[in-house]
């Protein structure tokens, strides 16, 4: 790829996670006061449709990944996976009862499953060895910039009280406009490409990497969803404007941190 291209190409990606997240964001702090106060499901049913929606997307990773590979159409699959968000929206605004929120947040997580192996491979397939992690920084830092966004529109609609149902509604226009900067984006057919047939028998793992790997897994057995934490400092006496101000701020913060902590990755 040349050098312009590879640029174009990391910004353009950029771009579409900071729509889709702006979109996606702005709902998500959104979902469980819409399921507690007006659809009036327990903590518990909100813990159980994130535990599912959740295993469901770090599920769909791996056979992404290897479906990229063997198709050599890593595009088609991240089109795929973020049209995802504009259903999940659809459903959201039609869901009448919490199995309705699942059915929901299982489509937006299916799709993040199927596109994040993908479009993380274009991000690398677009990057100059030497400086992935400063690709990727750039990528998180748009993609952070439109959680950000997304938590402040969340802000603005609890504080005016715009409603549930017209804030679904509003978080489809980014989400398409998220979707249609997919078509600019360039894939490099030729690169070398995994074709082997999935297995985990045999697979070797450098030890740097199985290091790594045991820190993640202990990391999400006791991290918390951020579901579970705005619930809480809601419990804790914050009003529902606050509770959005405190994502906003949580936001901003990674936004902030992405593309220094990628530039040191390097080093």
């Amino acid at each position: 790829m040349k050098k312009k291209r590879v640029i174009s190409n990391i910004i353009l990606l950029g771009l579409v996670s900071l729509f889709i997240d702006m979109s996606t964001e702005m709902v998500y702090p959104l979902v469980p006061l819409f399921l507690t106060s007006t659809l009036g499901a327990s903590p518990a049913i909100v813990g159980i449709i994130e535990g599912i929606a959740e295993s469901i997307a770090s599920l769909l990773k791996v056979f992404s990944g290897y479906i990229g590979d063997v198709s050599h159409n890593k595009k088609r699959l991240v089109f795929a996976g973020y049209s995802a968000a504009v259903v999940y929206k659809i459903f959201l605004i039609l869901a009448a009862s919490w199995p309705g929120v699942l059915v929901a947040r299982v489509i937006d997580r299916t799709g993040k499953g199927i596109r994040t192996a993908p479009r993380d491979a274009l991000v690398a397939q677009s990057s100059d060895g030497k400086k992935l992690g400063g690709s990727f920084g750039l990528h998180k830092m748009l993609d952070m910039a439109g959680s950000a966004l997304g938590a402040l529109l969340a802000f603005i609609f609890v504080a005016t009280n715009f409603g549930f149902h017209k804030a679904f509604l509003f978080s489809i226009i980014p989400a398409v406009i998220g979707i249609m900067i997919i078509f600019a984006v360039r894939e490099d057919k030729n690169s070398a490409e995994a074709s082997e047939k999935l297995s985990l028998k045999g697979l070797k793992l450098d030890g740097k990497l199985k290091a790594y790997l045991a820190v993640i897994f202990v990391f999400c057995l006791g991290n918390s969803s951020n579901t579970f934490l705005l619930l809480k400092a809601r419990e804790r006496g914050f009003s529902a404007s606050q509770v959005m101000l405190l994502y906003l701020i949580f936001n901003v913060a990674a936004s902030v941190l992405a593309i220094p902590s990628g530039k040191l990755s390097d080093k």
